[in-house]
């Protein structure tokens, strides 16, 4: 498998407030400090296939946009072991708090695994960090794609065989997605969802209408992007040949009966 990488480096702009500035009486080795967070968002995903590809950059989300989750240990006045949980809806209104000395964890989370469509990318992170007194460290942090993609493509010698054609692509959660030849999407969907293909197309030389039944061609793989490769069988049996990860799927194609009761 090979690795197509992108990454957008984003600075979440969250200034921490200096501890040297503060009139609070710090205890020494033990006291408050603030952490600061610069979040990549990364495109790298897994690439099954031969073709070339990648995500979209509009796929990738703004920094500012993910939620974060903040855990951790820290010994408190009388030298007891206390927890910290503490989350923010976006690390855009991160205020930078003051947190003992400890040590943490930082979780950045965007989307959800379950939802299924063109903007349903799912991306997490984390990062641990530790909290020194009158000091500001910053963490940086890395999400990548959680769930799973895939993008249709039509072979040339499809678009010469059939024209108008319509490819309707369908997951375990009975979500449906309807490709042309000239459809770019990427859509997104649960990891180990199978998907289930039919469509319908007219032959270029006679101006039959022919459709596919529903087969089902793969399953989907977490953190990869899938290229569907539609193509029309050169053997003359009129099948659609569809390729999924170098797993090839034969869908035969039936006359549609335009006046069956003629």
């Amino acid at each position: 498998m090979k690795k197509i990488l992108y990454a957008m480096l984003i600075s979440a702009a969250v200034l921490a407030t200096s501890c040297s500035s503060d009139n609070e009486e710090i205890a020494t080795g033990d006291g408050f400090g603030n952490v600061q967070f610069t979040v990549a968002a990364s495109g790298e995903v897994d690439a099954v296939t031969r073709a070339q590809v990648e995500l979209p950059t509009t796929a990738i989300p703004n920094s500012d946009l993910f939620a974060l989750h903040i855990t951790g240990t820290y010994n408190d006045d009388m030298g007891n072991p206390q927890n910290y949980d503490r989350t923010w809806a976006t690390v855009g209104v991160f205020d930078s708090p003051k947190m003992r000395s400890g040590n943490y964890t930082a979780a950045i989370t965007y989307g959800t695994l379950t939802a299924e469509g063109e903007n349903a990318a799912c991306f997490s992170g984390t990062q641990n960090f530790t909290i020194f007194a009158r000091r500001t460290v910053t963490a940086n942090i890395t999400a990548t794609l959680q769930n799973a993609a895939f993008k249709v493509v039509f072979t040339d010698w499809f678009k010469k065989y059939y024209t108008n054609a319509q490819i309707t692509l369908r997951t375990t959660s009975g979500s449906t997605f309807t490709f042309s030849p000239s459809s770019t999407s990427v859509i997104f969907v649960k990891p180990g969802t199978d998907l289930f293909l039919k469509g319908t197309a007219t032959k270029s030389q006679t101006g039959t209408a022919v459709e596919f039944p529903e087969a089902k061609i793969g399953t989907t793989v977490a953190r990869t992007l899938h290229t569907v490769t539609v193509d029309a069988s050169k053997a003359g049996s009129g099948a659609l040949v569809i390729d999924l990860n170098d797993t090839f799927t034969e869908v035969p194609e039936k006359v549609i009966e335009l006046n069956p009761a003629a």
